[in-house]
């Protein structure tokens, strides 16, 4: 088996601000970031003003999240055949022609094919996504990578809001032209930023694409703490995440207050991140997996406060403590990852990571319209609340969960000799 990407943290690991590397990349991704954001918001709002209904809106929206999932795979075997910088580079290069080239024929374009700009732009992010993830530890000591992993979840979650109300405001002030010129320069910006970094793993092994695949596939199945996390937050998206996003809307305008109370709910969900960000950056808890595990158990409050009535305040104090705990758990799990998984094949873990994650969650809304026809609203999110407690807390029966490592084996006893 091959080594672990780094060694065990370390004291002496220094400053982020002593890594230029890392801070060039983390520059690139941050003005991706916020493109990303900026794409949606702005094709939904033309839509609207051109008189779109629910389902073309759907249509544009929808090819972000298809593609992401189509693609994740590919961009793991990527990122563990070629230089990870180039991916990088070459998909914000990609991303900017592509929104350059709805930019220039916008008027002809049916507003359909926004869809298409959209699964084109959502697979290139699909391709930098492993790359990202698997370079950081080339690029940090393994005592930095929680710090480094939080900077990344800070602009990550920064950009959703800040790339969100600047594809708003621009489109309302401006027009959809000034947003996907401002989208088009962001990503040329990313790729000139990341240009010149070289990656110190850069070996990578000529298989085939499907021996790739395969052992990254192998790599997972070998780690039963691995599956078993996989496992846990594919049912809390599935059961907890796709049930409490579909009917918050609904529970908002019947009793939290309409589309203000809406807003505040989802923006506590964010705002709560904020300091478990803060918190992962700077905390090393001997055990970080039965600290994540458990701390995802409070993601049930989520459906449960839709579905006891809970006044605007509490409820959006339980989305809070949501948006802690999923951001407190996956700056850890990232950062086990990273240290614990062999360099070559890194990328392709990932990749399985964020696919098992949301590969469940589009059946998770199919599923719930007729969930709540058969049980009732109230019945779905409870269901949904215990599922998602379950999932998480069972999770830690699982030997290596509890550290997010491979367990250690106890040595084998010396067998008596015979002179």
């Amino acid at each position: 088996m091959s080594a672990p990407t780094s060694p065990a943290p370390t004291r002496t690991a220094g400053k982020l601000y002593q890594h230029p590397r890392f801070l060039r990349v983390w520059a690139s991704q941050s003005a991706g970031a916020v493109a990303d954001q900026i794409l949606p918001v702005a094709f939904a709002l033309y839509a609207v003003h051109r008189g779109a209904g629910a389902g073309t809106i759907a249509v544009i929206l929808a090819g972000r999240a298809v593609a992401l999932v189509v693609c994740l795979l590919a961009g793991g075997i990527l990122a563990d055949r070629v230089s990870r910088p180039r991916i990088l580079f070459t998909a914000d290069v990609l991303r900017a022609a592509v929104v350059l080239g709805a930019l220039l024929t916008l008027d002809r374009l049916p507003l359909a094919a926004l869809g298409i700009v959209t699964a084109l732009s959502g697979a290139a992010e699909a391709l930098s996504r492993p790359a990202m993830r698997s370079l950081i530890p080339a690029l940090l000591p393994s005592g930095l990578l929680e710090r480094g992993n939080a900077l990344v979840a800070a602009v990550q979650r920064s950009a959703t809001l800040a790339g969100a109300l600047a594809g708003a405001a621009i489109v309302a002030a401006v027009g959809i032209h000034a947003a996907l010129g401002l989208a088009a320069v962001l990503f040329g910006t990313g790729a000139l930023a990341v240009l010149g970094v070289r990656d110190a793993t850069a070996a990578r092994a000529r298989t085939s694409v499907l021996a790739d695949a395969a052992a990254g596939i192998d790599t997972v199945r070998r780690r039963p703490w691995v599956l078993a996390v996989m496992g846990a937050v594919a049912v809390q998206l599935f059961a907890g995440t796709a049930p409490t996003l579909t009917l918050l809307p609904l529970v908002a305008a019947e009793r939290l207050g309409g589309e203000l109370a809406y807003g505040v709910v989802l923006g506590a969900l964010a705002a709560g991140a904020l300091p478990a960000i803060a918190v992962a950056s700077r905390w090393r808890p001997r055990h970080p997996g039965a600290v994540s595990m458990l701390a995802l158990t409070s993601y049930a409050a989520l459906p449960a406060s839709l579905a006891f009535a809970l006044p605007l305040p509490v409820t959006a104090l339980c989305f809070a403590a949501g948006g802690f705990a999923v951001e407190l758990y996956f700056i850890y799990w990232l950062s086990a990852l990273q240290r614990e998984i062999p360099a070559e094949v890194l990328g392709k873990t990932l990749a399985l990571d964020q696919l098992s994650a949301f590969a469940l969650l589009p059946v998770g809304y199919a599923l719930t319209g007729p969930a709540v026809a058969a049980l009732g609203a109230r019945p779905t999110l409870v269901v949904a609340a215990v599922l998602t407690a379950v999932a998480s807390a069972a999770a830690l029966l699982v030997p290596g969960v509890s550290a997010f490592r491979d367990p250690v084996q106890p040595a084998a006893r010396d067998s008596p000799t015979t002179a």
